[in-house]
């Protein structure tokens, strides 16, 4: 696709978002709630509908991520890492509400940060350019850690938009055009050449979906 075929080093990831937790839907970077029934069920009829035997599995340390991702690995006898780097955007002020609260509450704000996430960030959140970096350099370590190999990150919608943010170069604003729906899966092919230059194809959005 990006040149002689031999010449890449071909790594694929397949991103799904964690399941339902309990609680419903919330701001929740950095609040730890496991999945609901529902959400394990989510994750299972995603991964189940998709077919794939990954080569390894990569999770954030979040409960809605770490217990399926954790499940998984033993029932496909691949081998789990988990990485700190990948878990969501700290929310600040924002967690633990819901969409309807924090909309009556921060008005302003939602508005801001939809619009332009990379310029504003909730009182006490996490900048969104720390995020950006901490995400970028953990996709880093797994695509070296992958290469030319098929795996599976468990993760939060905000990590899958910085991804496609970091690895297709689009601004953040713009990943708010793709949907991320609860255990909805991503896929990513990162070509590598022999001197480290990467392209990157998105091969789907949300083909899966629990």
């Amino acid at each position: 696709m990006f040149g002689q075929p031999q010449t890449f080093d071909t790594t694929t990831l397949d991103l799904i978002r964690h399941g339902e937790p309990e609680g419903g839907v919330r701001y929740r970077g950095s609040v730890d709630d496991p999945l609901c029934h529902r959400g394990w069920e989510q994750l299972r009829n995603s991964t189940s509908q998709s077919g794939c035997r990954w080569n390894a599995v990569f999770s954030s340390p979040m409960l809605r991520c770490h217990a399926f991702a954790s499940a998984l690995s033993q029932q496909q006898q691949i081998p789990l890492t988990v990485i700190d780097g990948l878990r969501e955007l700290c929310f600040g002020t924002l967690e633990g509400l819901t969409p309807e609260q924090a909309w009556q509450q921060y008005p302003e704000l939602l508005t801001n940060l939809w619009q332009d996430p990379a310029g504003h960030t909730p009182p006490e959140g996490e900048p969104y350019s720390d995020f950006l970096a901490r995400v970028s350099e953990s996709l880093d370590q797994v695509i070296t850690a992958a290469k030319n190999q098929h795996v599976l990150l468990v993760v939060h919608g905000g990590v899958i938009r910085a991804a496609l943010t970091y690895l297709l170069n689009i601004q953040p604003s713009d990943t708010f055009c793709f949907e991320v729906p609860y255990a909805g899966m991503t896929r990513l092919k990162i070509y590598t050449d022999q001197a480290g230059r990467r392209n990157t194809a998105l091969t789907f959005a949300n083909r899966y979906q629990g």
